[in-house]
C-alpha cells in the first residue's frame, strides 16, 4: 500500500497515517527568508539550519534540498525540496514534516533514475520511545507527484545517514549506517528494492569481516552507480586506526563484495569524496599521517576491481598546517581536480591539485586559487561544479571584504582550460555573511546557493536562509 499526494501550485497539506506529511507549495523567492526554530514551516519560508545542497537531474533541471533541524524533544524538523525556475525563482517540490510529536525528518538524500524517476530517502527520528527509521518518497515524473510507501527501510529502527542510488530499471539501493550492534557500535548495511521502493529484499550487511574487536565501528556509506555496477566507500575503525573500505556489486545490489581496505597505513580516516568517469574510478579522502590532516588519493581504471596505491595529492610539507574541506571532480579524459583550504599562508587560502591521469600522480606542486593577497582573508569551504561541456567551476566563501562573500572562478573547455577572473556572486552588506556555498552547472548557466547568516539582531543571535543566484554564463 502506498500514500500519494500530488503537488499544486496553492499550499496543499495531507496528514498521514505514521505520521509523514509531504507539501506541495507555490512558487518561492530566490532568497527566502529566515530560518527558525522548531515547529511549522510556512510558505514560503524555507528555514534551513544546514546549507543547502544542489542536485541536477539527467535532465538538467536543478534542485535544491534544505533541512531545518527543529528540537529534538518537541520535533519538527523538516527536508524541503525545490527545483530552480526561470530567473531566480523556485517552485516547491516536496516537503517532508511529521505531525507527530517529537519525530523530525531529516538527513536527506536524492537520487534520479534512468526513466524520470526519483527518489528520495530520509531520516523519520522519534525521541521517546527512541527510533531511527529510514523511508523513501518516491515519484516516477520527475517530481510532480510523489509516494511514500508505508514499510521502512532499515529492520532495526537505529538507522542514519543514508544514501541512495537507482539501478537499471526500477532498481533501488540505499546503503546506510546502523547502531543495531551493542553499546553503540556501528555498521554498514545495503537494501535493495526490485520495484523502485514498493518491496525490499533483505538487508546485507557490508562491513562484514570474520571477528570485530570491541569497539570496531563502520560509518559514513558513499555509494555510486551506473545502473548495473554499484561502488560503495566508508570509514572503518578497527583497533587503533582507520581505514577506506570499499564494496563492489556487478548485479545492481543483489549482492556485495567483502570490503577491501584503499587506504594503506592509514591512521584516521574522514571526508571521503568516490568519483566515477566510465570505467575510471578515483576515492579522496583525509588522514593524519603525522601531525596535521592531508588529502590522499586511490584510483581504478578498471571498474573497481583493482586499485591503485594511495598517494598524497596536496604538496604541504610535514610541519605545515591541516588540510581542511576539500572537493573534487573527475572528467571522462581522466583529468582530476581536488580543491582544498589550508593556512600555509597565514589565514587559509584555497588550493587546487591536478591530475592528468586519473589520480595516479599529482603535479610538482598546489595552485592557490583565491587572488587576494596570499594568507590575508579567509577563504574556505570550497565546492567544484563541472559542466557537461567540461567548463569547471570553483565557488568558496571569503571573508577579505568583512563579512563574508561568495567568489566563483570558471575555467574554460577545450585545449587552453585556463581560469577566468574572480566573479563576486554576493556582496558582503552590514552585518549579512555569505556563507556555505554550493554549485551545480544547468541549461542556463551555474546555480549557486549559500547560506545568509544574519548578524543584525543580536551580537548573540544569528538567524540564517537560504540565498541563490543563477550566473548565466554561455
Amino acid at each position: 500500500m502506498q500514500r500519494r499526494w500530488r503537488a499544486t501550485v496553492r499550499l496543499l497539506t495531507v496528514t498521514a497515517a505514521m505520521g509523514g506529511v509531504l507539501l506541495g507549495a507555490g512558487r518561492l523567492a530566490a532568497q527566502t527568508p529566515p530560518p527558525g526554530t522548531a515547529g511549522s514551516l510556512a510558505v514560503p519560508t524555507v528555514n534551513p539550519d544546514e546549507s543547502a545542497r544542489l542536485f541536477a537531474s539527467p535532465k538538467g533541471e536543478m534542485f535544491r534540498l534544505s533541512q531545518t533541524e527543529g528540537d529534538p524533544r518537541s520535533g519538527g524538523g523538516t527536508l524541503q525540496l525545490d527545483v530552480a525556475g526561470p530567473q531566480d525563482t523556485w517552485q516547491s517540490a516536496l516537503l517532508l514534516r511529521s505531525s507527530d510529536a517529537g519525530v523530525s525528518i531529516r538527513d536527506g538524500d536524492l537520487a534520479f533514475g534512468p526513466n524520470g524517476q526519483m527518489a528520495m530517502v530520509y531520516r523519520w527520528w522519534r525521541t521517546t520511545p527512541r527510533a531511527k527509521q529510514l523511508r523513501v518518497a518516491l515519484s516516477e515524473d520527475g517530481g510532480k507527484t510523489w509516494s511514500e510507501p508505508t514499510t521502512q527501510v532499515d529492520g532495526s529502527g537505529m538507522a542514519f545517514d543514508p544514501r541512495v542510488v537507482w539501478t537499471k530499471g526500477k532498481g533501488l539501493v540505499v546503503a546506510w549506517t546502523d547502531e543495531r550492534r551493542r553499546q553503540k557500535l556501528f555498521d554498514v548495511y545495503a537494501r535493495r528494492s526490485p520495484d523502485g521502493g514498493v518491496t525490499w529484499e533483505p538487508e546485507q550487511l557490508l562491513s562484514r569481516f570474520p571477528r570485530n574487536g570491541p569497539a570496531d565501528i563502520y560509518v559514513r556509506p558513499r555509494i555510486l552507480s551506473d545502473g548495473d555496477k554499484l561502488w560503495t566507500i566508508w570509514v572503518g575503525l578497527r583497533g587503533t586506526r582507520s581505514e577506506l573500505y570499499l564494496n563492489r556489486s556487478t548485479d545492481g545490489g543483489k549482492t556485495w563484495t567483502d570490503p577491501v581496505a584503499l587506504s594503506g597505513e592509514s591512521r584516521s580516516i574522514f571526508g571521503q569524496i568516490l568519483l566515477r568517469a566510465g570505467s575510471h574510478l578515483l576515492a579522496i579522502w583525509h588522514d593524519t599521517p603525522g601531525q596535521a590532516d592531508r588529502v590522499f588519493a586511490a584510483s581504478s581504471s578498471d571498474d573497481g576491481q583493482t586499485w591503485t596505491a594511495p598517494v598524497r595529492v596536496d604538496h604541504l610539507a610535514a610541519e605545515g598546517p591541516a588540510v581542511k574541506s576539500s572537493a573534487a571532480v573527475l572528467k571522462p579524459d581522466g583529468e582530476a581536480l581536488v580543491v582544498w583550504q589550508d593556512a600555509r599562508n597565514g589565514r587559509d587560502d584555497i588550493f587546487m591539485a591536478r591530475s592528468t591521469d586519473g589520480g595516479r600522480t599529482w603535479g610538482t606542486e598546489d595552485l592557490r586559487m583565491d587572488m587576494d593577497d596570499a594568507g590575508t582573508g579567509v577563504s574556505r569551504f570550497p565546492r567544484l561544479a563541472l559542466a557537461p561541456d567540461g567548463r569547471v567551476a570553483l565557488a568558496w566563501e571569503d571573508d577579505r571584504a568583512g563579512y563574508e562573500a561568495v567568489y566563483v572562478r570558471v575555467r574554460s573547455a577545450g585545449t587552453k582550460r585556463e581560469w577566468g577572473p574572480e566573479i563576486l556572486v554576493t556582496p558582503p552588506s552590514g552585518k549579512l555573511a555569505a556563507r556555505l556555498p554550493d554549485a551545480v552547472w544547468g541549461p542556463a548557466g551555474l546555480l549557486l546557493v549559500w547560506q545568509i547568516w544574519d548578524n543584525t539582531l543580536a551580537p548573540a543571535r544569528i538567524e540564517k536562509r537560504s540565498a541563490s543566484r543563477l550566473l548565466p554564463l554561455k
